[in-house]
């Protein structure tokens, strides 16, 4: 009684409430998006040092804060489906993947945009970035477990266990400035204050927010989709084509 609870009941309901809430979140997200987008480029001033080159900060730290948020998510519902074996986790941890990737290659991208005029190269290998890109290739390796094994059983097994061995590279990111001598400088935002003027840093919060209601859509959909291919319910099948 219990399995069939664990692997039917709650599925369903989890599959009703990610098919209400995406759309609702797209919206929010997109509106905030554009909102943020226009606060940073049109009413924020140019800065002092960098110009008007700084302004990607507010989508690469972003960026970089999901990125890693994003795979200590996985290492969690891959840690919880490997003790307990709930479905829900597995679905999760595999929705979630490929939405850390496309986040990880923006702060990789918008970084080396970012450091050509501030450090005079797009790239160098120093504990920040190579950190980041290791990351990257962890993503890449998820993605590339998920159809490696014809049970879907083992491809969870194995993705999770993978996803909580690459969580050690999170604070390697986050405490690699403060370690090893980079390019990268400490952190802007702490405890005892900020080196962001407060009009500036307003921007972030704001972008964020934006790209968490936008992420939920996409992870929302990505539930749908995996749900549907572990359950073969056709009932939902038909509610997806019929809209």
């Amino acid at each position: 009684m219990y399995k069939y609870i664990a692997k039917y009941f709650l599925l369903n309901k989890v599959y009703s409430f990610v098919s209400k809430t995406a759309f609702p979140s797209l919206v929010i997200g997109l509106i905030g998006f554009v909102a943020a987008t226009y606060y940073v480029l049109f009413v924020l001033p140019a800065d002092a040092e960098q110009q008007e080159i700084y302004r990607i900060l507010f989508i690469h730290v972003p960026s970089a804060i999901l990125s890693e948020l994003i795979y200590l998510f996985l290492a969690v519902n891959g840690f919880i489906f490997l003790v307990w074996r709930t479905k829900a986790s597995a679905i999760f941890l595999n929705s979630a993947i490929s939405i850390g990737l496309v986040y990880t290659a923006i702060v990789l991208i918008s970084g080396s945009i970012w450091g050509k005029p501030t450090w005079g190269t797009y790239w160098v290998w120093d504990a920040r970035i190579t950190s980041t890109f290791i990351l990257f290739i962890q993503y890449v390796g998820l993605l590339a477990l998920r159809s490696s094994f014809s049970s879907i059983q083992t491809t969870d097994q194995i993705i999770s266990i993978v996803s909580i061995i690459g969580a050690v590279n999170i604070p390697i990111i986050k405490f690699s400035v403060n370690w090893w001598n980079t390019l990268h400088q400490n952190a802007s935002i702490t405890a005892s204050g900020s080196a962001i003027d407060a009009e500036m840093i307003l921007g972030l919060p704001f972008m964020l927010v934006a790209l968490l209601f936008i992420s939920y859509n996409i992870f929302a959909r990505n539930i749908q989709y995996e749900i549907l291919n572990r359950t073969g319910k056709t009932s939902m099948i038909r509610e997806v084509i019929n809209g």
